[in-house]
């Protein structure tokens, strides 16, 4: 439900701005408004915001990685239910490795998580500025083609 409405309300939106657009033609900067000023405006709408958004979460994962312990991890304690054995009446019996195999399993652990999180950030990162470098240019190349007309 929460989507039908997202999606009326950002169609809404959009009807309007381009009712604006269409019929208050003192918005539009152009001398010739046409089909193609409409076009290159809502292009560079769209690549503007996707620019913006690169921006954005090129920062954010930037900062992913320079800041590295703002995670969550499984705690030992946690861990260490992973190997207790438990009998027919529920109750926990001796697990089957001894605590400092465990502990050295955690350790393990925790350094796959890093790696397996500095690897996704570092591919965020990639998609985002990527996201960002796109937007830029086909929002300059179209902002260039507004300001020929």
């Amino acid at each position: 439900m929460v989507t039908i409405v997202s999606v009326l309300f950002l169609f809404i939106v959009l009807a309007g701005i381009v009712l604006v657009v269409l019929l208050g033609g003192g918005v539009v900067v152009t001398k010739n408004f046409n089909l193609k000023s409409l076009y290159l405006y809502l292009v560079c709408l769209v690549t503007l915001v996707i620019f913006i958004t690169g921006t954005i979460f090129t920062i954010h994962r930037t900062v992913d990685l320079v800041v590295k312990d703002a995670y969550y991890y499984q705690t030992l304690e946690d861990f260490q239910q992973r190997y207790f054995v438990y009998g027919p009446e529920g109750k926990r019996e001796e697990s089957q490795l001894s605590q400092e195999e465990i502990t050295q399993r955690y350790e393990t652990y925790l350094e796959q998580e890093n790696t397996r999180r500095q690897a996704q950030n570092i591919r965020n990162l990639a998609y985002s500025f990527s996201a960002m470098l796109v937007g830029g240019i086909f929002w300059f190349y179209h902002w260039q083609k507004i300001k020929e007309d």
